[in-house]
């Protein structure tokens, strides 16, 4: 099973610092079914066979396979403006071990892949979103790129991708041949996000192929990677003392095994919901607070593993640190984890841009927020992202001279009121609804940008 782990931890009190010491633990379990039948991999197999000889005879595919092993990029990335982190972690690699059930063994001699009673050993890797991955399936925000350069042999579009379970449905997919003869396959794609190019047709390494869905036997929106060599016997691209299929690693830079990382830090009002599949999660995520509202410290992790240390800082606008503390990890090996505390700044605390900072694993993550609703938070721009102001004759907010982006606007209280995706250089935001008085605005943008202030809503 994947096992996600929700844990709220206890920790001492610290100066000038308040949190929560009643622990609250929850673990999400996703089931695992076959990613390709048996028929089905028979049937795949059949069209690739029937797409490579017609493509050979008409001259498209070369009859000859260069000597050279190729050498696998990535296959997953951000689409172009987004600016969490990471988002994924890897819930089953290839399976060595043909005995059945439960006898698992990956290529590092762990047990980071799956088999099923009725004798499928998993064959290939699947890279599932991490977290709020329906969000970030429907906001198409994590593209499949080709690993490496070749023909796309075949293609399957059309198929539902909102799927929870083993139904023996059919997956969106593109196959991709490489100039060595073998086949990468890229599974479980988003229905309609394929690559333009047909059958026939080359791609580079790191271009578009798809959008991460959930087609076919799935439980969740990941990738399937599968990748088989010019004799088509299965590889896996991972190098290790018990890879028992092929004695180096494919890809140019191979990843640590289990590395722990944060894909995504936030704050929020509230801690998250995160709905079974196929829903979308309650992110409840705020940026905007009073001294005294209570704020959720969010994080999002992979592979967290027994005695990791983390360490939490929150710096006030001035830079100086407000409260600093260590967390060691005391349980299991977790793939996916998120864990958060709460802080009340306190009335006394001063206004403006607050930093929360975590370090783990030598590698420093961070977000802002933001206290009161005087605009100390704003920021100076000698060619602002936007131009944002409340025209009272219509009751709007007005954005202009805008780069695309998302205006966020929230009350007095930091409450989230608004929240408008800009697409064009301008845009309206109608106010109805809306109690007169303050409000706090920050608009962002794709490419990282934002800027903030405050605005006057007078005639609701």
């Amino acid at each position: 099973m994947k096992r996600l782990l929700l844990l709220l931890l206890s920790v001492p009190a610290l100066c000038q610092a308040q949190f929560v010491s009643q622990p609250f633990g929850h673990e999400h379990t996703f089931e695992r079914s076959e990613c390709i039948g048996e028929q089905q991999r028979a049937a795949i197999r059949a069209m690739l066979d029937s797409s490579r000889q017609q493509l050979t005879a008409q001259g498209r595919l070369n009859s000859y396979y260069t000597p050279q092993q190729v050498s696998l990029a990535w296959p997953l990335r951000f689409r172009s403006g987004i600016t969490e982190y990471n988002f994924y972690s890897i819930s089953g690699g290839v399976d060595h071990n043909p005995q059945f059930p439960n006898q698992l063994l990956d290529y590092n001699c762990g047990s980071l892949t799956y088999d099923t009673p009725n004798g499928y050993n998993h064959a290939g890797v699947d890279y599932f979103l991490w977290p709020f991955a329906f969000n970030k399936m429907d906001s198409s925000e994590v593209e499949i790129v080709a690993a490496a350069a070749g023909t796309i042999l075949y293609k399957s579009d059309g198929n539902f991708d909102r799927n929870c379970a083993f139904n023996s449905s059919n997956w969106n997919a593109v196959y991709v041949q490489h100039s060595d003869g073998s086949v990468a396959w890229y599974g479980h794609m988003k229905n309609g996000s394929l690559t333009t190019k047909t059958v026939g047709q080359t791609v580079v390494q790191g271009e578009y192929l798809g959008v991460v869905g959930s087609s076919g036997n799935s439980t969740a929106p990941h990738l399937h990677l599968e990748i088989y060599d010019a004799n088509n016997n299965l590889i896996d691209p991972y190098s290790g003392p018990c890879n028992s299929l092929n004695s180096s690693s494919w890809w140019a830079s191979q990843e640590p095994y289990f590395h722990g990382a944060v894909n995504h830090i936030a704050t929020n009002d509230q801690p998250p919901v995160f709905n079974s599949c196929p829903g979308t999660d309650m992110r409840n995520e705020r940026d905007y607070f009073l001294a005294t509202d209570t704020i959720f410290l969010m994080l999002y992790y992979r592979f967290l593993s027994g005695g990791d240390q983390v360490t939490y800082t929150i710096y006030r606008p001035n830079n100086t640190v407000w409260g600093t503390w260590p967390f060691i990890h005391n349980g299991p090996d977790y793939t996916a984890a998120w864990y958060y505390y709460w802080m009340i700044p306190g009335a006394g605390a001063p206004n403006g841009q607050w930093k929360f900072e975590a370090t783990y694993n030598n590698q420093t993550y961070f977000t802002y927020f933001y206290l009161g609703t005087t605009g100390e938070g704003e920021t100076a721009f000698t060619q602002p992202p936007a131009k944002i102001w409340y025209n009272s004759q219509t009751e709007s907010i007005i954005v202009s001279n805008a780069q695309a982006g998302t205006l966020y606007v929230c009350d007095a209280a930091g409450k989230r009121v608004r929240e408008e995706a800009v697409t064009g250089s301008e845009a309206t935001v109608r106010c109805s609804g809306l109690a007169r008085g303050l409000y706090i605005y920050r608009y962002t943008t794709e490419n990282g940008g934002a800027v903030t202030g405050k605005i006057v809503v007078e005639g609701n």
